[in-house]
């Protein structure tokens, strides 16, 4: 049961972290002009959805 805890808040903390990251990179990329380097947006807002459905299969575990 511990570590279930401790995956499913992991998961958790990674994924606000690349949600938050992502939010930044597109905040950014929508204040440039010209051509931009999207990639970390197309990286880390994937990797928030896959963390975030993470924790989510780690709290029904513990639930």
């Amino acid at each position: 049961m511990h570590l279930t805890v401790i995956m499913m808040l992991g998961s958790y903390i990674l994924s606000l972290f690349h949600f938050l990251y992502s939010y930044k990179e597109a905040i950014r990329i929508s204040q440039e002009e010209g051509k931009v380097n999207g990639w970390p947006l197309v990286f880390c807002l994937p990797l928030a959805v896959i963390f975030a459905y993470f924790a989510g299969v780690y709290y029904e575990k513990l639930f």
